[in-house]
């Protein structure tokens, strides 16, 4: 009788566990719809934009990651229109939704090609927002005139691989990867 109880016990939690489990959504669970160019995500639905070959997120991803995300001077009214900040551990952790990933340095080029970096905050080319970045000593930096972007390449131990760009110009440089900057994401 013991063992009776013993093994409809454990089946019974067994099978709960399993209900409960398969009922949690993984954040990354995102449906893309292709006729819409819509990409619904738990978090927000984002546009997308077919650019450089590739489809890309059109706006900073807004997915929340404990300590290795923020919004830009710890107030939620910038992550709802400029997205969240990461840093490159959080970036480069499978943070993109399931079947897409971040970018490299050559997939941004590609993307913005020959394109003035005035052009790319058109929505229609690359929506490009100008969300600023943090330092790693907390303090907030270039909201307004600056979009930092992580991509999927170290440089080193301590450093990775960014795309800066101003109203005037685009460079790839390699920072700390304690500083949090923005993500984009494109299909895989």
């Amino acid at each position: 009788m013991k063992n009776f109880i013993k093994n409809t016990t454990l089946t019974i939690l067994a099978t709960f566990t399993v209900f409960i489990l398969g009922a949690c959504k993984d954040n990354r669970s995102c449906e893309f719809n292709v006729a819409t160019k819509l990409l619904a995500c738990p978090e927000k639905t984002y546009t997308t934009i077919d650019i450089g070959g590739k489809t890309w997120m059109a706006e900073n991803l807004a997915v929340y990651v404990p300590d290795q995300s923020t919004c830009y001077d710890n107030n939620h009214e910038n992550c709802e229109t400029s997205g969240r900040l990461y840093t490159w551990q959080a970036a480069s952790n499978s943070i993109c939704p399931i079947g897409w990933e971040l970018p490299t340095r050559e997939d941004f080029k590609a993307a913005f090609g020959s394109v003035p970096a005035p052009e790319l905050k058109k929505a229609n080319v690359f929506n490009m927002q100008f969300a600023g970045f943090k330092y790693y000593d907390g303090n907030f930096a270039d909201k307004g005139s600056s979009a930092s972007f992580w991509t999927k390449e170290p440089y080193d131990d301590s450093r990775a691989y960014m795309v800066r760009a101003t109203e005037t110009a685009i460079s790839y440089e390699h920072y700390n990867k304690n500083i949090f900057a923005s993500v984009r994401c494109i299909k895989q």
